[in-house]
């Protein structure tokens, strides 16, 4: 399916997966809204990378834990661009910030747990049920979650962020069957991409990281999760015209599903 002329709107636009993604929408013809929080800065650079490249972006930023912030962004696309046709939900937290030991369960509060929430699960959410009309209007509306492949195994469960990116794969499931059959929703599930900050942002494998060796050692192909892997199936998604209600787990091996 030809998406060019969409107007598409990536949250975490300006991270390492979601500039990635908005760069090869772009290449697509897609005029992409640049989603972010605190990072204008980068997302201006994403912005100004596309536009060098003869593409079409604009940023806004967008608090997704705020429903009164994703309906302003939302309603400011749609004024400007005239429709909103793709939303990707990239944007989420690994940790917030907190440092919490496996299985401490006191450490982990519940303040903790409803920010974890409110950020990877209802945020998604609220961004999707605010885009929903306009999503309907072309009967060719696509969502694309990114979860984890967390929501695939029982491996790495011990996470703080684990209940919440797991939960993005049901969550999919509901949004896919609310809105069916005018939009598609599916969620896009990556492992361990050691290039972004969800993924710990370095030190990179090799440099005796714990982490990273057992997560390599796990997967059966030996190796992280691609970003362009990721990134490019959350393209193909956006493209396909049968597909809805899938998570498709990307982890170079880590969970067979």
């Amino acid at each position: 399916m030809d998406i060019s002329g969409a107007v598409a709107f990536v949250t975490g636009g300006s991270g390492g997966l979601g500039s990635r993604i908005c760069t090869l929408l772009s290449d697509e013809g897609v005029c992409v809204a640049i989603g972010f929080h605190h990072g204008e800065e980068r997302a201006e650079e994403v912005k100004q990378r596309i536009e060098a490249a003869g593409g079409s972006a604009f940023t806004i930023q967008v608090d997704q834990t705020d429903p009164h912030s994703i309906e302003s962004a939302v309603s400011k696309i749609v004024t400007d661009q005239r429709s909103l046709d793709i939303v990707v939900n990239n944007a989420a937290i690994a940790s917030g910030g907190h440092s919490i030991e496996l299985g401490d369960l006191d450490a982990f509060t519940p303040a903790i747990w409803d920010e974890m929430m409110a950020v990877n699960v209802k945020g998604p959410y609220l961004v999707t049920r605010a885009a929903a009309s306009h999503l309907r209007v072309s009967k060719w509306g696509r969502v694309v979650n990114i979860g984890s492949t967390l929501g695939h195994g029982d491996w790495y469960q011990d996470r703080i962020f684990a209940p919440s990116k797991a939960a993005v794969i049901p969550l999919t499931r509901f949004l896919a069957a609310a809105l069916a059959p005018d939009v598609t929703v599916n969620c896009v599930a990556p492992g361990l991409m050691v290039e972004t900050a969800l993924g710990g942002g370095g030190p990179k494998p090799g440099a005796d990281n714990e982490v990273y060796d057992m997560w390599q050692n796990r997967a059966a192909l030996k190796s992280f999760t691609e970003i362009d892997d990721v990134a490019s199936q959350v393209i193909y998604l956006c493209k396909s015209s049968t597909i809805t209600g899938q998570s498709i787990g990307i982890d170079a091996g880590v969970h067979f599903h």
